[in-house]
């Protein structure tokens, strides 16, 4: 993506600083969020959302998730995550949302590019996987966009608002990413 289709987006680590902000965007996304993410439904209140951001600094700090925001101005319009970071083996999983808001603007393609240069560049992570539930076409289509190989399904993995329902894998390898040479960056 080209950062001048871009010019307000901004990547940073999360922060305490943003529990109103986070708050806020799963509260106004309630619906959105409640069909593929129920859990993070829960960080409506700024009180759950910074307890959840204190614990994702010390997560951070042990290595074993980094998690940025992504900003549209000062406007907080998602999440991205590296989890299940394996330096021995130099892979992690890659997990996003957006509010429906910012849907169909490019911006959630932009960002997790961003996280993705960073893992395969800074981190010298070798392998990214996704995995997304079925039905979820809006994920599906991000990894198909940027070099994402469908990799199987495993057939009722994730227990998703008391239904069993499939995980899509895809995965993406450091020699097949692509990066873009004008895109966003983590700050």
């Amino acid at each position: 993506m080209n950062i001048s289709a871009f010019p307000d987006i901004s990547i940073v680590p999360t922060s305490a600083e943003h529990a109103e902000a986070l708050a806020e965007l799963v509260g106004h996304n309630r619906d959105h969020l409640h069909a593929f993410l129920p859990a993070v439904v829960q960080l409506a209140c700024v009180d759950d959302a910074r307890a959840y951001l204190e614990a994702a600094a010390a997560r951070a700090a042990s290595g074993e998730v980094l998690e940025w925001h992504v900003f549209s101005g000062t406007t907080l319009c998602g999440s991205i995550r590296l989890k299940d970071i394996q330096q021995a083996d130099r892979n992690a999983r890659i997990g996003y949302y957006v509010g429906c808001q910012f849907l169909g603007r490019g911006i959630a393609s932009a960002a997790v590019r961003a996280v993705l240069a960073h893992a395969f560049g800074a981190l010298k992570l070798h392998r990214i996987e996704l995995q997304c539930a079925a039905g979820n076409h809006a994920s599906m289509g991000l990894a198909g966009r940027l070099g994402f190989t469908r990799e199987g399904v495993l057939r009722q993995a994730e227990l998703l608002n008391g239904v069993f329902v499939d995980l899509h894998v895809y995965g993406l390898l450091q020699p097949d990413f692509v990066p873009d040479g004008a895109a966003l960056s983590l700050t």
